[in-house]
């Protein structure tokens, strides 16, 4: 298992009471709890920071592909093998 560092924060009541069931959720302890909840929270936040990201990207790009015939937009067939 890597380094675990201890830090103190301040939680809500209702946080509370589920981590004091964390057996019932199937976690050897509270601390795990917290560790998968951070990981899926950062995975989520790292998803939507990209896709916003992309969103930025697209919006850029769409008037060269408005004004520029030559350039054809992506389709669900550009990811099909044509053999």
């Amino acid at each position: 298992m890597r380094n675990l560092n201890q830090k103190k924060f301040s939680i809500r009541s209702e946080q509370v009471k589920f981590l004091e069931n964390y057996k019932k959720w199937g976690f050897s302890d509270k601390s795990s709890i917290v560790r998968e909840a951070l990981d899926r929270y950062i995975r989520e936040v790292k998803t939507q920071h990209q896709k916003r990201l992309m969103a930025q990207k697209s919006r850029e790009l769409l008037s060269d592909y408005l004004e520029d015939k030559e350039l054809t937009t992506l389709t669900d067939l550009d990811s099909e093998d044509f053999l």
